[in-house]
């Protein structure tokens, strides 16, 4: 118990950091190596204050890592925005954002509180897959951004604000950009100073940022829409529906139908078209080859006939799988034993439809040759059993004879011996020639179907 409790502890603990781990580098600019003695670096599109670089710029502004107000630490991020120029800050994910992971954006803003006039709106982020290279002095008016802050929400300076937000990845982004996508409007400031300027435009308003954290919240859940194979019975109607977890969103299937499941008939490959709850409305598509039960066919094998008191097998076969038999004399296998004749029908189940086959049994005839045989040579000298003649009846088939009658004849026909007894043995005398003997025997008999009355004759030789 001690080991599987550290066990789960250990678990615990590298789940936990592996779940809140931090996926922007120098998240508080507190790393500048070059920075000078007052801890300023100004940044550039590509490079920035660390080799390899982190924070950088995204256009032709210049952001900048500054010592003067940070939240923590010594630094802190700063851009300009507003009516005369347009920054942006620029940093990478330490890792690749992963399909359908939701993530917990978040970072500390506050208007540099230094000769302030003006407060604005709507500072924004935008995640994006590849470097973020704009080279332009332009606001980034073709960007929509991932978040941005609400409007006429006006971002004061005296403390820090922190804003999240939530972003459910596309896939393979890598970078963010942070700053304001659009040129200022009417309504996008808010004056704060004592006297407005004559030209506002002539403003330059500066933006201080810290403490910036991406952490995923939310392993991506991998799901097949649909199954992986799916074998039908041709003819019938079929419903298919797609995994729950993608039952309230936008569906587009190949037969025309947009809800979570539908119906089909004979239909050979499906497809689906899911829209996604990702910033980017990916479309997930799946696709199923349909497989459809072969036909199946049913036959009874055995013997055509059956003798009365024997045992047959009947044995139903299948070229497919088939199951649950039945006989009409309620035996429940695929092979049924019977003793009598007759019509004889099973029944088997698919996993489309149900099969039924009889075959008739006809009696057969049972030969007395088969079951009861004389030598056809017997010796006065030799084996004991080969001294005598008589009757050798098989005994499976003993029950069948219900009376026998034989007798024993010399060359010139006179008789013998005689009995009635089917157990008789006759021992030849001295007197007995060495010669040819005909026996003529009477038996009645169960003939598989009915009791039969027979005469046979043989001969047999005495030999020395």
């Amino acid at each position: 118990m001690r080991q599987i409790f550290w066990f789960l502890i250990l678990n615990l603990f590298f789940h936990f950091e592996n779940y809140s781990q931090n996926l922007i580098p120098n998240p508080g600019f507190e790393q500048c190596d070059l920075c000078d003695s007052r801890g300023f670096k100004e940044l550039g599109i590509g490079f920035g204050a660390n080799v390899p670089a982190d924070w950088n710029s995204a256009t032709y502004g210049s952001p900048d890592i500054y010592s003067n107000l940070p939240k923590t630490g010594k630094r802190h991020g700063g851009f300009f925005t507003g009516f005369r120029k347009h920054e942006y800050l620029v940093n990478h994910f330490t890792e690749s954002l992963k399909m359908g992971a939701t993530y917990r954006f978040s970072f500390w803003l506050m208007a540099n509180p230094q000769n302030l006039n003006y407060i604005i709106d709507e500072i924004g982020v935008h995640i994006q897959k590849g470097k973020a290279v704009y080279p332009q002095s332009e606001p980034l008016r073709q960007i929509m951004p991932t978040f941005k802050s609400p409007d006429e929400d006006y971002i004061a300076g005296k403390i820090y604000r922190q804003f999240t937000f939530e972003y459910k990845a596309c896939g393979g982004e890598d970078h963010f950009i942070v700053g304001r996508f659009q040129a200022l409007e009417k309504m996008d400031t808010f004056f704060v100073g004592s006297k407005r300027p004559a030209d506002p435009y002539l403003e330059a308003i500066y933006y201080l940022v810290d403490d910036f954290e991406m952490i995923e919240i939310s392993a991506p859940v991998i799901a097949d829409p649909l199954p992986s194979e799916l074998e039908l019975c041709k003819d019938s109607l079929k419903s298919l529906r797609i995994h729950d977890l993608y039952a309230g969103l936008p569906i587009k299937w190949s037969t025309g139908a947009t809800g979570p499941e539908i119906q089909f008939k004979n239909e050979d490959l499906i497809w689906v078209e899911i829209i996604l709850d990702d910033a980017c409305k990916s479309i997930l598509r799946d696709t199923i080859q349909i497989q459809y039960f072969k036909d199946v066919n049913m036959k009874i094998l055995s013997a055509d006939s059956i003798c009365t008191g024997d045992t047959l097998e009947l044995q139903a076969i299948c070229n497919e799988k088939c199951f649950d038999f039945i006989w009409n004399n309620q035996q429940t296998d695929r092979i049924a034993k019977i003793t009598a004749p007759g019509i004889y029908t099973v029944r088997a189940k698919t996993f489309c439809y149900d099969l039924m086959r009889s075959k008739e049994i006809f009696p057969s005839h049972r030969m007395v040759q088969t079951f009861v045989q004389f030598p056809n040579i017997i010796t006065r000298s030799g084996l004991p059993e080969n001294q005598n003649f008589k009757a050798f009846i098989k005994p499976q088939q003993q029950h069948r004879i219900y009376n026998l009658e034989w007798s024993i004849f010399n060359r010139w026909g006179e008789k013998i011996f005689s009995s009635e007894d089917q157990n008789a043995v006759w021992q030849p005398a001295d007197t007995n020639p060495i010669d040819s003997y005909l026996y003529m025997y009477k038996i009645n008999y169960q003939d598989c179907n009915a009791v039969t009355t027979k005469i046979f004759k043989g001969n047999f030789n005495l030999i020395d």
